[in-house]
């Protein structure tokens, strides 16, 4: 009979647990290939991070850890201007050959105690729709839906796309109708739309990252809820000491006479599906920010989202990224309308869920949009 332990992280864990997150998401297809570099930056490099937040679950016979999970970042939140204690919960992976065996039900019962002993109000993660934690796992321990994120794609770059997957070529033709055609026009709308006389846009890679910064929390204050604490740590952690260049972020900045009113970033990684041996290489938009009071109507707003999209996709080709990921919260009107102006494709939803801890789940500010950091819904800081 196999002996199955708890225990928390110890250094030189790094391998088996970048081993251990790719076998057990290659099984849902498509998805991006870790290594013991990356998983070290991208928790135990984390601001303020301790072993206890990772808790391992390892056959002692063999010594082969086959389920593991990160409580990992917990920070201060601010909701209608009151502060909050989260835990994110993320990661949560068993081995494809130790599942059934109740390790993902110990690990979450180990991880919910451990915020708690943290002193966490709420417990926080993102779970795919569809996917059996996010319908039997997460509501049986008390996580509640309180928003829904929506993923689109769309070709930012299809010569790059061809080459990465020859299969494509044969789409060629479509694809540039639908994604190359509603660019090249809307350009010219807005061109000639007197609105954005005024307006600007500087594409930056790896640089003025504080600058950006500070720009992003400005608009983060105005029309965010749940947001975190952007300080100098966190900024050095998530994009200044980044393990590779893929990581390195690129900065779309859009102005209003001079003022900085927008604000997107852009990296991008590699997916892989082993079992047909194809990679591609997936650019990730972190955040598609403006400042909406510099708009004066919603369809100028709608506008100004096609604008900086426009400018996202110039700094994807820039990167030779081929398909572009965005990342949205399903209550975002003009910024959903305007993507699907573009053609971006609906491709995916998840569920952001929270467990009340030591307070209730905060009443979210309903003229406010929640939130979504990356590294809760896409495991990058």
């Amino acid at each position: 009979m196999v002996k199955i332990i708890y225990r928390n992280y110890r250094a030189g864990d790094d391998e088996q647990l970048a081993d251990l997150y790719n076998r057990a998401f290659q099984m849902a297809g498509f998805n991006v290939l870790r290594t013991a570099k990356n998983w070290n930056w991208r928790y135990i490099q984390s601001p303020n991070f301790e072993p206890e937040m990772i808790h391992i679950a390892e056959n002692i016979e063999n010594r082969k850890i086959v389920g593991a999970l990160c409580a990992n970042l917990i920070e201060e939140l601010s909701f209608k201007d009151k502060k909050y204690l989260v835990g994110d919960i993320n990661d949560v992976i068993c081995h494809p050959s130790y599942t059934k065996r109740g390790i993902a039900k110990t690990l979450m019962e180990n991880a919910i105690n451990y915020l708690k002993k943290k002193n966490c109000d709420i417990s926080m993660l993102a779970a795919d729709d569809g996917y059996f934690p996010r319908k039997k796992i997460y509501p049986k321990y008390g996580y509640e839906e309180v928003e829904k994120a929506i993923v689109y794609l769309n070709f930012a770059n299809l010569f790059k796309l061809v080459k990465d997957f020859p299969g494509f070529g044969y789409l060629f033709p479509v694809l540039f109708m639908n994604s190359y055609i509603p660019r090249i026009l809307y350009k010219f709308i807005i061109r000639f739309n007197p609105f954005f006389k005024n307006f600007s846009y500087e594409i930056i890679h790896n640089k003025k990252h504080f600058v950006y910064r500070n720009a992003a929390n400005e608009i983060l204050k105005k029309d965010y809820t749940g947001i975190p604490n952007f300080d100098r740590k966190r900024v050095l952690w998530s994009r200044i000491k980044v393990p590779s260049k893929k990581h390195a972020p690129t900065y779309i900045i859009v102005r209003e006479n001079n003022q900085i009113i927008g604000c997107a970033t852009l990296s991008h990684t590699n997916i892989y599906y082993l079992k047909y041996g194809i990679k591609l290489r997936i650019g990730f938009v972190y955040e598609i920010l403006l400042d909406r009071s510099h708009f004066n109507t919603s369809r100028n707003l709608y506008f100004g989202y096609i604008y900086i999209i426009d400018k996202i996709f110039k700094a994807a080709i820039k990167r030779f990224i081929g398909i572009s990921t965005i990342i949205v919260n399903s209550n975002q009107y003009e910024l959903i309308k305007a993507l699907k102006a573009m053609r971006f494709i609906k491709f995916a939803t998840a569920s952001i869920m929270m467990k009340p801890l030591n307070q209730k789940i905060p009443n979210l500010d309903v003229k406010k949009n929640l939130y979504l950091p990356s590294y809760l819904l896409l495991g990058l800081p």
